[in-house]
């Protein structure tokens, strides 16, 4: 781990590209004329809510952490998703 690299910054860039991913994806299913209240939509829904109260979580977390903790944490995380090696 280095400290010239923001990794909240990349964490929070890779959180967010990946739940407009997952929206992206979501209405892609829609367009194509899936059910919204069919089991497909109903669990990307699902999905998308957990994924974006984790992220919350984290955020608020994050609040009462050192700066240099927030970067250790978001690094590690990271590498435990396999999004850097």
């Amino acid at each position: 781990m280095t400290d010239k690299i923001d990794w909240f910054e990349m964490w929070f860039t890779d959180k967010n590209a990946m739940l407009e991913t997952m929206l992206r994806n979501m209405n892609s299913d829609l367009n194509a004329g899936y059910d919204y209240f069919g089991e497909n939509i109903t669990k990307q829904r699902q999905m998308i809510e957990d994924y974006q109260k984790e992220f919350d979580w984290n955020m608020k977390e994050f609040r009462y952490m050192k700066e240099k903790d927030v970067q250790r944490w978001c690094y590690y995380d990271m590498k435990r998703r396999g999004v850097i090696d």
